[in-house]
């Protein structure tokens, strides 16, 4: 065998060697890429659905934990067979109930095992059925309270009342003693539809427990209802969704992780539905639940797309080692290189366009191609998920801050702007007082004409306080009937309180062919030194008082 023939042999052998393992290290190079892309998909559409998820949820959760801690309700619970005790509460628990989003709230005491359910379809009797420990419909009730839970979601059919809700229940506590269970419960097709129907084309939504009882799926008969009361047998869990039995252990492991890593997100291979996919866990602590997005990664870009690479190899290497060495680094080790650096510089939320030069191959071109379309939507999501978020939150924190019924302040939105005032009084001795204004009477009106009259009354009050007040102060409804003003300066403080004493707007209000005549008791206090927000409401609370007290004993 001559020397020509030796070399092009081994030359052939070394060309077919090179090719095969370039094409070999082409295609994990290309999975890196496809893989990262994923998991750094993941992780923002995990974060993006987790927020979503919770809007709607943490308002619910909060209001159900406020309307556990009414007082009223509390000592209505303590002796459930007072009547007196149970008007009050109902009264009070009827006012809370527009606060809730489906207009709706349950109330389950233990010391009657009597269940109570009010929406906008109830009137009067508020009774609905009493709870029996030996029926397995009413098992939640005896099981929360068993188990001490102070918060706990359940997706559960009730048969009683022929819905079926995402319910949040909440313990009523007087200190260490349970009295029973309150909450309320979202339409479980209007959530479907708003958090899990609108995921990403690309991804599959779970929402499961610890032990992954599925609480939320996009298929509803995959949703494991009552889950504090089912046996392990009749469970649907997550797990059941998987091909094998590793994939079930590594997700079990991985929900460990999560919960000891709150709100971090955990990523892991596992088999699905005969493909490899992408889960993305998330545990939420607010909710006690855990979020798993299962992502296909083949959708974002198959491999099939480098195959035309090997052929592109093969005809660059049979001319020459040396050339091979050349037109390889022209065609994709530099394509690659501005690959990388632009992803790590998107990696920092920052687009730089790969610089491709003449020789880089069509393949790499097109993966180029594709991978600047997607950073440019991705970038454009992610902007577009930040601004949305910052909406949203915004949107939250400022109804957070008012009174739904007149859209004054409430207390939480008052008691910021109270900080303030005391902080300019503090620190440049800028004076203000503080008007205290509470309707005489109030209850009669409801009494008489119904809590509608009342309201359209509450409304009709709060826009005569803003017109009264103007840009000089912040009127805030302190609760029920009660009303408070800040103001600057102790002319001004005396020129509302006169006006709001004299002011016709007292003499009438027409509701419905009915006028209803007011009455205000009003108490002043001004700032002094040394003092603080509680000293300075307790001194208009008493001057309210006090000539509330003279109105009476007047008549």
């Amino acid at each position: 065998m001559t020397i020509k023939s030796r070399f092009l042999l081994s030359t052939t052998f070394i060309l077919v060697l090179t090719c095969f393992f370039s094409w070999l290290s082409i295609r994990v190079l290309a999975e890196d890429i496809v893989v990262s892309w994923v998991e750094r998909y993941a992780e923002k559409q995990a974060r993006y659905d987790k927020v979503r998820t919770l809007l709607p949820l943490i308002q619910e959760i909060n209001l159900s934990k406020e309307f556990a801690e009414l007082e009223s309700l509390k000592a209505w619970a303590k002796q459930p067979n007072n009547d007196s005790l149970k008007q009050q509460a109902l009264l009070d628990t009827e006012t809370f109930r527009m606060r809730f989003a489906e207009k709706s709230y349950f109330i389950a005491l233990k010391g009657s095992e009597r269940y109570y359910y009010s929406d906008e379809a109830t009137s009067g009797n508020f009774y609905r059925y009493t709870l029996e420990s030996t029926k397995e419909s009413d098992a939640w009730f005896y099981q929360i309270m068993e188990q001490n839970l102070d918060l706990h979601l359940n997706v559960n059919p009730d048969v009683e009342l022929g819905v079926i809700k995402l319910w949040t229940d909440v313990l009523i506590r007087q200190g260490d003693d349970v009295l029973g269970v309150v909450g309320t419960g979202l339409d479980l097709s209007d959530f479907l539809h708003q958090m899990v129907e609108k995921q990403d084309i690309y991804s599959a939504i779970v929402f499961t427990n610890y032990e992954g009882s599925i609480q939320l799926h996009q298929k509803e008969e995959l949703i494991n209802y009552s889950s504090i009361t089912k046996n392990a047998k009749g469970k649907k869990l997550v797990f059941q969704l998987l091909d094998d039995e590793e994939s079930k252990t590594r997700l079990k492991q991985s929900f460990e992780r999560a919960k000891d890593n709150p709100n971090q997100t955990e990523m892991i291979s596992v088999d699905k539905d005969g493909t490899r996919q992408l889960a993305s866990i998330i545990y939420i602590p607010e909710i006690d639940w855990f979020q798993v997005n299962f992502i296909d990664i083949n959708r974002f870009l198959p491999l099939s797309e480098f195959s035309g690479l090997f052929i592109v190899f093969f005809v660059s290497l049979v001319f020459a080692l040396i050339i091979f060495y050349i037109l390889l680094s022209l065609i994709v080790t530099r394509p690659l290189a501005e690959l990388d650096l632009s992803i790590r510089q998107l990696g920092k939320n920052h687009y730089r366009a790969p610089k491709l030069r003449y020789f880089a191959g069509t393949e790499i071109k097109r993966l180029v191609s594709h991978y600047q379309t997607m950073s440019t939507s991705l970038l454009e999501y992610q902007h577009e998920l930040e601004e949305k978020v910052k909406e949203r939150t915004a949107e939250l924190n400022r109804l957070s801050t008012l009174d739904p019924l007149t859209e004054l302040y409430n207390r939480r939105g008052f008691e910021i702007h109270m900080k303030e005032y005391l902080q300019s009084w503090q620190k440049d001795h800028e004076p203000f007082g503080l008007i205290n204004v509470d309707v005489n009477e109030f209850k009669l009106i409801n009494d008489r004409l119904g809590h509608a009259a009342g309201d359209f009354v509450l409304q009709k009050i709060a826009s005569h306080l803003l017109s009264v007040v103007d840009k000089k102060g912040v009127v805030a409804r302190w609760g029920g009937d009660e009303f408070l003003i800040l103001v600057r300066g102790k002319q001004e403080q005396d020129r509302i309180s006169n006006r709001l004493h004299d002011d016709k707007f007292l003499h009438g209000i027409d509701f419905n062919g009915d006028q209803i005549f007011l009455q205000f008791s009003i108490g002043n206090a001004f700032i002094q030194e040394n003092d603080t927000l509680e000293l300075l409401l307790n001194r208009a609370d008493k001057a309210m008082y006090e000539e509330k007290f003279h109105a009476k004993t007047s008549s």
